[in-house]
């Protein structure tokens, strides 16, 4: 990205008629104010003088021989700038040298890179320059600090003004920027780039994010927050909106910056607040296609932040100044509104509740990153150079990013998204509507990220691989500090809060906040005892999330005939050892049936499905020694593993 400054910027000054450069009028020297110093006056003079016997003229004549550079050209084109009077002159040669690319927006600018040589006498200057478009004119910047050097050496004559000018203009009757539509230039000069990250878009952001080390879950999420941004709106929340819970230095901005940066400014906002002020002078058309990436929510931009994730539009009401018809200023109160609906992705060292906080809570997916200590995040912070990023990545990214498609329909995975949301239910007392949103816009993201127009098994899949604890987290209403609370108490019996602060190694005012939290959210009940120390247990709901975490990942789908799900081996819904029964620890099957968690042949056929996904692609002999015939029969009846055929011997896979 360029940034031009008007002083680097040559402009041709507005030249006299005719012969009016000849003439200087005394009397116009006579006006001069008294009060013109000497110096003032001298260089009042030398401009004057240089205005008038500067002369360029271009020539196509073979260079001087005596110099190397110029000896060695062909004929080419020399721009001259002579000062008549002091019979002075220098020759500026100017090549094309390659071009610069540049996103603007959904184009890609095409800009020549220019040598530009400078002659005076036996004196030769060189400098690079890069062409630029300012106000719909060219410029040639980058050899300003070379301009200075020649007229410090010529006693400015001619001077550097008037030089700029010449390559002004020359730039601007031989050069031009060409714009080429980003998608179409991508495809045309990087399609293999491009056919990259179009085969496996997750696989090409995690290896091109390395410099962070981990993390995968948060990237991944991170680009499905983008993806999102571009999804065609329906009503309600139409984003992935993404906030990050951590400790201060977990590494929460670098994950989101290490996927970000590959997304152009005129798409992302970076910000650290999102203020009222703000948002009315805000100069943008709409907000779909953005992504707002807020640092941290604070209590100022917390009422804009729960109307921008949900709605269409973004209103506020600005005070500006304006001319009344007398000449006068006057304050006018005025609503601006943006349409659209952002992506929006912040990060929050707190999870703490209050009830603006919660409104946009639960419209956001809240993502909890836990710090572990890690050599290898340390050696990779120690050896982190130049996080640039090489601008053919990004115009790849920005391409693939550009020619998704806008939507994708659900409809094909919805029984899928139902029955999760259903066990959901059973869970908490919270709604789950929220959430059922949340499920939707990651599978329809994931779907879109790989150029779909209609989601798939395998896209709902890799939700559920990848961000189900998330979606749990969610919908359950429950923080990662809510989790490890439930976790620490026991299934049976109570613990008093010091206890509980102790297993923790939290203060106790701290430990009582949040089991306070957990009381209003129906995990735990609290009871006074003597009068003094509070004592805490799990209620029914506390002992049945604790048997759900405990055992998230333990799941078999099973399928009929026909590949239709039809229940699943499953001790994720497991009630706790002791307590529930069939009917509250089994899942339920499409036809309203029940396939059981615990025991008999069931087990048998979970047991070989997880030593298979573990294990990888085993003997069949040795599957039918461990878990007998009828185990491998039934897994191949339901379609959850695959065969293959190796130097005469058949082994078997999960699929």
């Amino acid at each position: 990205m360029v940034i031009l400054r008007r002083k680097d910027l040559f402009r041709p000054k507005k030249k006299p008629q005719g012969d009016e450069t000849e003439k200087v009028s005394a009397k116009s020297e006579k006006a001069k104010p008294s009060t013109e110093s000497s110096t003032e006056k001298r260089v009042t003079r030398d401009k004057r003088v240089a205005n008038a016997t500067h002369t360029t003229r271009f020539s196509q004549t073979p260079v001087d021989d005596s110099v190397d550079d110029f000896n060695n050209a062909q004929k080419s084109d020399e721009i001259i700038v002579k000062d008549e009077k002091n019979r002075k002159e220098v020759r500026v040669r100017i090549e094309k040298i390659g071009d610069n690319e540049t996103i603007e927006g959904e184009m890609v600018e095409t800009s020549p890179k220019l040598k530009v040589t400078v002659r005076y006498k036996d004196k030769v200057w060189e400098c690079n320059a890069d062409v630029v478009r300012f106000e719909g004119k060219l410029f040639a910047i980058g050899c300003e600090k070379t301009l200075s050097e020649v007229v410090k050496t010529t006693g400015r004559h001619p001077p550097k003004d008037q030089i700029g000018e010449a390559i002004y203009e020359y730039v601007n009757a031989n050069f031009s920027i060409d714009e080429t539509p980003l998608v179409d230039y991508v495809e045309q000069k990087y399609a293999d780039r491009l056919a990259e990250i179009e085969k496996d878009p997750f696989a090409w952001i995690l290896t091109h994010t390395n410099e962070v080390v981990g993390y995968e879950r948060l990237k991944l999420l991170t680009l499905l927050s983008v993806i999102s941004s571009r999804m065609r709106r329906v009503m309600g929340i139409s984003r992935i909106h993404i906030n990050i819970v951590g400790q201060t230095g977990a590494g929460k901005s670098s994950v989101v910056k290490s996927v970000l940066k590959f997304v152009n400014d005129n798409t992302k906002m970076d910000t650290t607040r999102f203020t009222e002020k703000a948002l009315g002078y805000l100069h943008i058309s709409s907000f779909d296609g953005k992504v707002v990436f807020l640092e941290q929510i604070d209590n100022q931009n917390v009422t804009y932040l729960r109307e921008a994730l949900s709605e269409d539009k973004i209103c506020t009401y600005v005070t500006e100044k304006v001319a009344s018809e007398d000449g006068s200023e006057k304050l006018v109160t005025s609503k601006k509104c943006i349409n659209g609906q952002p992506a929006f992705i912040t990060t929050s060292v707190s999870d703490r509740v209050d009830l603006n906080r919660e409104q946009i809570a639960n419209r956001m997916l809240n993502v909890y990153l836990k710090y572990t200590y890690s050599r290898d995040i340390v050696k990779s912070i120690l050896e982190r150079a130049d996080s640039e990023v090489p601008d053919v990545d990004k115009m790849v990214f920005m391409a693939y990013l550009l020619s998704r498609p806008n939507m994708a329909e659900v409809t094909p995975v919805e029984d899928r998204i139902i029955t999760f949301v259903d066990k959901l239910a059973e869970l908490t007392r919270s709604p789950v509507n929220r959430t059922v949103e949340i499920i939707r816009n990651l599978v329809r993201a994931v779907a879109i990220a790989r150029g779909k127009t209609k989601a798939d098994i395998d896209d709902f899949d890799f939700v559920m691989r990848n961000f189900q604890l998330d979606v749990l987290y969610n919908g359950l209403g429950l923080t990662e500090r809510d989790v490890e609370f439930i976790e620490e108490m026991p299934k049976e019996g109570s613990l008093k809060t010091q206890e509980v602060a102790d297993a923790m190694r939290l203060s106790k005012q701290y430990t009582l906040n949040i089991l306070t939290t957990l009381e209003r959210k129906g995990v735990v009940e609290g009871e006074k005892e003597d009068g003094k120390a509070f004592s805490w247990r799990l209620t029914t709901l506390g002992r049945r999330i604790k048997a759900l975490l405990s055992n998230l990942d333990d799941v078999v789908e099973v399928r009929d005939e026909d590949g239709r799900v039809t229940g699943a081996i499953n001790s994720k819904f497991r009630p706790d050892d002791d307590g529930g029964g069939a009917e509250e620890g089994a899942v339920p099957g499409a036809d309203g049936g029940v396939v059981q968690g615990d025991g008999g042949e069931a087990d048998s056929i979970m047991e070989a499905y997880k030593f298979l996904q573990k294990n990888g692609w085993t003997l069949v002999t040795e599957i039918v020694d461990l878990f007998g015939d009828g185990v491998l029969e039934a897994l191949k009846a339901k379609d959850l593993v695959v065969f293959n055929i190796v130097d005469g011997d058949e082994y078997v896979n999960a699929k």
